[in-house]
């Protein structure tokens, strides 16, 4: 049986006065109004498949029971044909003057007990009854607004009853049951604002092994508080748990029984329809839920012994104390949950009323006393409403109680008093039932039961505070890592998540959604077809007419072509046409189709006030009417069309690669004229308007990066990451709302992205949000183990093919897709990529296999040679082609180290959202368990290479080199840092070195440029042949106009005038604005004799502004001394 504080307002009788309304809360509508009692009433219809010890036609009753009250007793009836007619009413009265009547309603059964009347016994004046089943009846659909409601149920046999004959169809008896209440025990507004809370206690696990299962018997108690409407709480308390030995599995499919111990009948203790559901580890929601964990787990789970309650207590739950519930999760987040173990009360003596009622005071000192923190935090998550884990049970402590919870009040006390199996007597038990007491029995036993627990209830004032003692045997817990396995669960969440549909309408409303096309623009288009269509239809007419009057003379050659012949032709040819009425045929054809062309194109719908204008229009008109007829005529007698422009070859990707160039030569004009340029193409795209957006967050013009990803969000509703950065910007500018509405919608659009749960719990712990910044933190965890999870089976799958393993390709399938024996499908939902490449660039035409590649390093590692040359684990940011001839060696797949925090920063150092990538570094700094990571540091050093602050991101980059030396990252920002500081002989020194490792920098391409850029400076021969191979290996990776520039003047240095031409000529082809590639051109022209050429490509160089100095003296020289190339000369 399940006490609690509300169980002594059940026995009390029903007063005849309604007592005093109770304070009433804001909303006094919802709040569940002391009133007067409502009847419920129980109506047993009939039975069937009833069978008797004497036969299968028993004379049979039943008796009610609720809340250990008799309720009474049917008239005894004989079973007829397997059924029986009892038509038997009852009714008990529901209270509302506490929370006890609504409570005891959810958590308490109506028990149904089948007793058979034996035939009287000669020279004996009592009947002799037996008892053959119980059933049990839920009353839960009363509190959820039902009336009237009938349901069949089960009986289930007692031991030793004939019930346990099971019929060879395997039917089983049943009872039709009828429950109804003249009105709704609670209103539409109260059903709307009240909750109901499940609490499911499992098993406790690796219990301490002193217990046994086969000595002395004990009752085992799982205790805690739940808050109540009133300022005190409920005592919810479990007993009887059920010791089990080690090895003794569990059944896979556990039912969940009624917290209550007066029935008797084994299935009856079960809650119908309401079974225990097991889920993988990694879903859980306790402290035991890790990878390192999950062996220990299936271990004890398997191989321990274990007390086992698998009972679901149910709590009705007021506004009040929905308020109070929360209230408390925010202010203390745990919810202590206290474990114990007593002796079960001495067996009284045959005669004498249960033990386990009234003999209350004999029980003796409570052992083994533990406690486990439950954490209630994700309770308060938008939209959660369940959660289940594994808690570890560790010693109790008033101490630790009351730093964890705040609470001095300790279960201890009153769980003395709870009312448990006698000794020696399991929930199994066979005989309390063997003889049916009376009902004034029962109700001396219930009132003195009430009056114990009465006096073990104590109020907080009234403890004293006392040092604690050594709690010895509940270190016994600690020593065999018990834990126990917890449930909770509300009918309605909480904290309610806002729904998709009302997200996408916030978001609308901030940024209105953009057309993809102009509104008018298919009108238009259709106006025109039609209008090309008639034309068609018109001309076929005429040239039939035409043929008509004309196509004998035509075929047998006696049409004159003279001109005064065609004109008497073309004069009978509209006489015809005039006369036979076809000509006003055909302006009434082509009349609605250049109606729909005035409407639709030109959206004239209205008369013109001016005829000045009037006359205007209708030349325009006839121009373009005109202009469409010669185009269709030609389109129809197969007259070639004009040369289409062709397309630039440069495509999307390739600008934003010169775009990224720019920004890396810190040349912010050029770098928007290329942003500029992509939205000229296609203003459509998100992924444009996203990057230029960043763009401008790098130039600090928040302004103009906002209004980039407000446009990205109009073309693109979904569009994740702009929507991250619109919540960041809103952020940043105190606009805490309108980013709550970006970042749940980043969050709801894409469930499975990693990045908008971290971004989201940076933004809530800005907040001091912190039970909603750990629920995004631990969403993004689980995120990113289910990702793994996958990445590493397919990693293994490929590593063994690679090594020739024959592996079946369902066998591979299955391996790639299918979960562990402790994993789900989450981990097959594989987390949004978060690598964020900054030069991948498609390259049909010059893109080199590996062994060009190969090549160009092997060139430049002659020149450095004697450098060190070692590869590293680090992840690549730019993809190198590998060929097909070639088997990569097989390497031990390396462990994920990379926290979720360091990737956010990543993105966010990418983005430009530089004060978002402290926030991520600074939980990364607090987060790491094993110290920091050499990646940590170099992601530090680029924040501060960012923001110009040299001096620390040098320290960043020092600490770096003493955890991991082989990191190409950080010689490559070594070599940027030196070059800023214009050291460049340092700098060339960590560029070479970043070049050797077998795995690529983040940033590739700016290190071959400046590495090029300090051979040309150095001015001698192996220098140039150097830059020409660092410029070359630049180009076949990503090619630019600075790339094939280097080239073009390293092949000119070293005279080789015809590869510095094409080098020069492919720059030009990329960008034909660049002054230097014609002023190096005008130098190649003058050194070749190409006098004309010289001329134009100087003109060029002149006219783009030729800034470099030097470049422009030498050609002048040049000029002189040859004597042509300067028009001015």
């Amino acid at each position: 049986m399940l006490s609690d504080e509300g169980d002594k307002d059940g026995a009390k009788e029903t007063p005849d006065i309604v007592p005093q309304a109770r304070v009433h809360m804001e909303n006094p509508e919802v709040e569940v109004k002391a009133r007067s009692p409502v009847p419920v009433q129980i109506t047993v219809l009939r039975g069937r498949l009833l069978k008797g010890s004497k036969g299968d036609n028993p004379v049979t009753y039943v008796r009610a029971e609720y809340n250990n009250f008799q309720l009474g007793d049917s008239g005894k009836l004989q079973v007829t044909e397997g059924e029986i007619e009892y038509n038997f009413t009852t009714s008990f009265d529901c209270p509302f003057d506490g929370i006890s009547g609504l409570d005891n309603l959810v958590h308490k059964p109506v028990i149904l007990t089948i007793i058979e009347v034996l035939p009287k016994e000669k020279k004996k004046k009592d009947e002799k009854t037996v008892v053959l089943g119980q059933a049990t009846m839920d009353l839960l659909p009363l509190v959820q607004g039902e009336c009237t409601f009938t349901k069949t149920i089960t009986v289930h046999p007692l031991g030793g009853s004939p019930l346990e004959q099971t019929a060879p169809d395997g039917t089983k008896p049943l009872l039709d049951i009828a429950v109804s209440v003249p009105e709704p025990l609670l209103s539409e507004a109260q059903l709307e604002e009240t909750n109901l809370l499940r609490i499911t206690v499992e098993s406790a696990y690796s219990v301490p092994e002193s217990w046994n299962p086969t000595g002395t018997q004990f009752n085992y108690i799982v205790a805690l508080y739940v808050p109540t409407s009133t300022h005190k709480e409920n005592r919810v308390v479990f007993p009887n748990g059920i010791l089990k030995a080690a090895g003794e599995k569990e059944p896979s499919i556990r039912p969940k029984r009624w917290p209550i111990s007066n029935i008797t009948a084994f299935g009856a203790q079960n809650i119908s329809d309401s079974f225990i559901e097991i889920c993988p580890y990694e879903d859980e929601d306790g402290e035991l839920n890790r990878r390192e964990d999950w062996a220990f787990r299936t271990e004890a789970e398997n191989e321990k012994k274990r007390v086992t309650w698998n009972m679901e207590r149910r709590c009705f739950m007021e506004p009040e104390a929905l308020l109070r519930m929360q209230r408390h999760i925010a202010e203390s987040t745990y919810f202590p949950v206290e474990v114990k173990r007593a002796p079960f009360p001495a067996a009284v003596k045959a005669g004498g009323k249960s033990s386990k009622i009234d003999k209350t005071e004999e029980e003796g000192p409570i052992s083994f006393h533990g406690v486990a923190y439950i954490n209630m935090a994700p309770l308060l998550y938008p939209g959660v409403k369940h959660i289940r884990g594994a808690y570890p049970i560790v010693p109790f402590s008033e101490a630790d109680i009351y730093e964890k919870t705040k609470r001095k009040r300790s279960l201890n006390r009153e769980t003395s008093g709870v009312t448990g199996g006698a000794k020696g007597q399991s929930p199994h038990s066979k005989s309390a039932f063997g003889k049916v007491k009376d009902d004034r029995g029962t109700k001396e036993v219930f009132k003195k039961n009430s009056v114990n627990v009465k006096s073990f209830i104590m109020d907080h004032s009234s403890e004293q505070e006392s040092p604690a003692p050594v709690n010895v045997e509940g270190e016994q817990y600690v020593d065999g890592r018990s834990y126990i396995i917890l449930e909770f669960t509300l009918a309605k969440p909480l904290v309610q998540k806002r729904l998709r549909e009302e997200l996408v309408q916030r978001i609308a409303e901030l940024i209105p959604p953009r057309p993809l096309f102009p509104r008018r623009t298919s009108g238009a288009d259709k106006a025109v077809a039609d209008y090309h269509n008639q034309i068609v239809s018109v001309a076929r007419v005429i040239m039939d007419e035409y043929q008509d009057m004309f196509g004998r003379k035509l075929a047998e050659g006696k049409l004159s072509q003279k001109y005064q012949d065609q004109e008497e032709r073309k004069h009978k040819l509209v006489f015809e046409l005039n006369t036979s009425g076809k000509y006003f045929a055909f302006k009434e054809q082509l009349k609605h189709a250049v109606v729909k062309i005035v409407r639709e194109k030109y959206l004239k719908t209205v008369a013109f006030e001016d005829r000045e204008q009037l006359q205007t229009f209708l030349s325009e008109l006839y121009i373009y009417l005109v202009d469409q007829m010669h185009y269709c005529l030609h389109k129809m007698l197969h007259v070639d069309p004009p040369d289409p422009i062709p397309q630039s070859f440069l495509g999307s990707a390739q600008l934003k690669h010169f775009a990224k160039e720019a920004e890396m030569n810190k040349d912010f004009e050029l770098a928007t004229k290329y942003h500029q340029e992509r939205l000229a193409r296609d203003n459509s795209s998100a992924d444009h308007w996203f990057d230029y957006g960043t763009f401008n967050l790098l130039l600090n013009d928040y302004a103009k990066a906002e209004e980039c990803f407000c446009e990205a969000v109009a073309v693109n509703q979904e569009h994740i990451h702009s929507l991250i950065l619109c919540g960041i910007l809103a952020c940043l500018n105190e606009h805490y709302e309108d980013a709550d509405n970006f970042f749940e919608s980043a969050r709801c659009f894409e469930p499975d992205n990693l990045l908008a749960w971290t971004v989201q719990g940076l933004y809530y712990e800005s907040q001091d949000r912190t039970i909603l910044s750990e629920m995004a933190f631990a969403e993004a965890k689980k995120l990113q183990l289910a990702s793994e999870t996958l990445k590493r089976s397919l990693e293994e799958v490929i590593a063994d093919r690679t090594t020739g393993t024959e592996i079946p390709d369902h066998q591979a399938a299955k391996t790639a897709t299918e979960p562990g024996p402790n994993e789900t499908s989450s981990t097959q939902s594989v987390a949004a990529s978060v690598g964020w490449a900054t030069e991948v660039v498609p390259n049909e035409e010059s893109a080199g296999n590996n062994k060009k590649r190969k090549a160009s390093v092997k060139e430049t590692t002659k020149i450095t040679d004697g450098l060190e040359s070692t590869s590293t684990l680090t992840q690549q940011d730019e993809p190198v082609p590998i060929s097909a001839n070639e088997q990569p060696p097989k390497e031990p797949i390396p462990p994920f180290t990379r926290s979720i925090y360091m990737q956010a920063a990543r993105f966010l150092l990418e983005v430009n959202a530089l004060q978002f990538v402290s926030r991520a570094l600074a939980h990364e700094l607090l987060c790491s368990e094993s110290g920091l990571s050499c990646e940590y540091h170099v992601v530090l050093a680029r924040l501060h290479l960012k923001q110009e602050e040299f001096g620390k991101a040098e320290e960043c980059l020092a600490e770096a080199a003493r955890i991991n030396h082989q990191n190409p990252d950080l010689w490559a920002l070594l070599g940027h840092l030196s070059y800023m500081n214009e050291n460049y002989t340092q700098a060339k020194e960590y560029y070479e070195r970043t070049i050797c490792y077998v795995n690529d920098a983040f940033d590739m391409h700016s290190i071959c440029l400046r590495l090029g850029s300090i051979y040309l400076q150095e001015g001698k021969i192996e220098s140039y042949k150097s830059a020409k191979s660092t410029y070359l290996f630049a180009s076949q990776r990503a090619p630019s106009c600075l790339s094939w520039l280097g080239v073009g003047i390293a092949c000119y240095r070293l005279n080789e005038l015809k590869d510095a031409e094409d080098g020069l000529c492919e720059a030009n082809i990329l960008c034909n604005s660049n002054a230097e590639v014609w002023g190096y051109l005008t130098m190649v022209c003058l050194k070749t004799g190409r006098k004309l050429e010289a001329e134009q490509t100087y003109k060029y160089a002149i006219k783009l502004n030729l800034q470099n100095k030097q470049l422009l003296d030498e050609i002048h020289q040049l000029q002189k001394t040859l004597g042509f190339g300067n028009p001015a000369l």
